[in-house]
Formats: C-alpha cells, sequence, structure tokens
C-alpha cells in the first residue's frame, strides 16, 4: 500500500494520473456533444463553429472536474487552483491583458517596421466585424481559461508536488507544445517557441500562485493577434477582424501561415518576457493565495528552494 499511499493520501503522481485521465474524459465527451451542436454565428466557419462550440462547453466541466479533484484529493476549495477571486486577482488579471497586448503589437510592429507586414481596414460592415468581435472575445476567452486549467492548473500543480517547480516546467511545457502540433502549417520554430511561452505562463503563476497573470497575457496575446490584427492564430485565421494583415518574407521571421508564433521575432518577445515575470519585484503572490496553495507547506516544496519564499517573497502586510 505503501506504493500508493504516503501519510494516508494518495501519492501526488496518481493524483495527476487521475486528473489526467478525468481531463481526456470530460474532453471527449465535451467533444461528441460539440460536433452536434448548430452553428451559433453565420460568419463562422464550420472548424471554428466546432472550436467555439467545445471550448465553451469544456469550461464549466473543467471548472467542475477541478472542484471535484481538488475536494476529494486535497481537501481544499476550488480557488486553490489558482482561480480564488482575492484581493490581487484584479490587477494580476489586467497585468497579464497588457503584457499580452504589448508583446504581440512588438512582434507585428517589428514585422511591420521591416517591411514584412501591413494593416489595412477591412471591408466588411462595422455592425458585422463588431459581432464577430463579440464571438471571437468570448471564443478566445473560454480557450484560453480551458488551456490555464489543463496545463497551468490542476496536473501542473501536482507535478509540482513530484519533482519540484523545475520538473512540473518542463514536462507540462512540452506536452503544451505538442499539442499545438495539431495545428496547421506549424515548424519547428513555432514549436519552440509554444513550449517557451508554457514555460513563462507557468512562471506567472509560480510567482502569483494564480492564474489571473497567465490567463490574462493567453487571452490579449490570442485576440489581439486574430481579431485586431488579422494574423493567423496558431495556424488559423479568422474570416472576420478589426485589420486585415498582409505579411510576407522569410518564413522563420514572419511565421508564414502559421502566424506570428512561428516567427524568430516572437522568440525574442518571450525571452524578454519570460526575463521580466521571473525577476519582477511587481510579481508576487497575496497570503490569501500561498496558503490557498500550498497550505501548512509555505514555501517548501520537496526541499527545493527555486520560486521559494526566499526568492519570491509573499505580500508583506
Amino acid at each position: 500500500m505503501k506504493l500508493f499511499f504516503e501519510n494516508g493520501r494518495l501519492r501526488p503522481f496518481l493524483r495527476f494520473l487521475i486528473s489526467i485521465f478525468g481531463i481526456l474524459t470530460v474532453a471527449m465527451t465535451v467533444g461528441f456533444v460539440a460536433v452536434t451542436m448548430s452553428p451559433p454565428f453565420p460568419w463562422l466557419s464550420r472548424g471554428l463553429t466546432l472550436l467555439f462550440w467545445f471550448n465553451l462547453l469544456l469550461i464549466p466541466a473543467l471548472l467542475g472536474l477541478s472542484m471535484l479533484l481538488s475536494r476529494l484529493l486535497e481537501q481544499r476549495p476550488l480557488g486553490s487552483v489558482g482561480l480564488a477571486f482575492h484581493p490581487r486577482w484584479k490587477n494580476e488579471l489586467v497585468i497579464g491583458l497588457v503584457a499580452g497586448t504589448v508583446m504581440i503589437l512588438a512582434v507585428a510592429g517589428a514585422e511591420g517596421l521591416l517591411g514584412l507586414a501591413e494593416f489595412s481596414l477591412p471591408s466588411a460592415s462595422p455592425g458585422k466585424v463588431a459581432l464577430a468581435g463579440a464571438s471571437f472575445f468570448l471564443l478566445f476567452g473560454v480557450a484560453a481559461a480551458n488551456e490555464e486549467l489543463v496545463f497551468r492548473g490542476y496536473p501542473f500543480q501536482r507535478l509540482i508536488d513530484v519533482g519540484g517547480p523545475v520538473f512540473a516546467v518542463i514536462i507540462l511545457s512540452i506536452l503544451f507544445g505538442v499539442v499545438h502540433l495539431r495545428n496547421p502549417f506549424h515548424t519547428w520554430i513555432s514549436t519552440l517557441n509554444t513550449v517557451l511561452v508554457g514555460v513563462l505562463l507557468a512562471i506567472c503563476y509560480l510567482r502569483t500562485r494564480a492564474l489571473w497573470l497567465p490567463l490574462g497575457i493567453h487571452f490579449a496575446w490570442n485576440f489581439v493577434q486574430g481579431f485586431v490584427l488579422g494574423l493567423p492564430v496558431s495556424g488559423i485565421r479568422l474570416p472576420q477582424s478589426l485589420l486585415q494583415a498582409k505579411a510576407g518574407g522569410p518564413l522563420w521571421i514572419t511565421g508564414g501561415a502559421y502566424g506570428p508564433e512561428g516567427s524568430i521575432l516572437t522568440l525574442g518577445i518571450i525571452v524578454v518576457g519570460t526575463v521580466y515575470f521571473f525577476a519582477s519585484s511587481r510579481i508576487f503572490p497575496t497570503r490569501e493565495m500561498r496558503d490557498l496553495a500550498l497550505g501548512s507547506r509555505g514555501g517548501k516544496e520537496n526541499g527545493n528552494a527555486l520560486f521559494s519564499r526566499d526568492i519570491f517573497p509573499v505580500e508583506k502586510r
């Protein structure tokens, strides 16, 4: 029994495996339901319609699964996975939204200055663009929340218990990159960028012990990239956008049909962003989130000093 239990509880790796099995089961079930849904908007393609319904139905399922796992296996509330409305949650979300916007605008701006991208106003009516914008706002919002719950939520947190933060960051960031291999037009640069942005988002969770900061970055990057600028998002170009983008040039600079996420310019921006969020004294966990996420463990996680209280000080009162 000691193989499966530790101090009267299932070992962290088993809890991680249970969470993965639960996520796969939920995703397959939601996928079957999503294919039966009728198109919600006439301007969405069949593929985007399926993506819309899949993500919209998946978010309550993942929240329910996370609550169940947290209560049954951790004896903690749902907020412990990182979605608690703690005193700084709005600040973290806004910082994430601003950071994600600035990062993708920096990439697009660099492409524009290099003469590799042009942006113009769309020919569609303002009303149609506005309605499309509302649907894509919802789509990218729930999609970002879903991916954060899967890759920086309960499974990631249990891997920290297994082998420490560095181990968890490496494993889940690689998986984050592997999952995006399903997207069309991917390249080795796009896969590398996806893995590295997984590292950045994981660090944002570890610095705050909440998902609001990585959620803000994730959503803003995708929404501004796809709807505002009209650039492909991970190989998917939206049928309606605020601006129309036309990019041309070397694939390794522009990302080609995959979009800026396949660009070497994005690699540079991700590195800069990672260094900032790793080192900034403005990013820290509140006492509420540290207590929710770590409980009695405080800043000690398997003896690993990285991301501990000594390096990332908790909020002072």
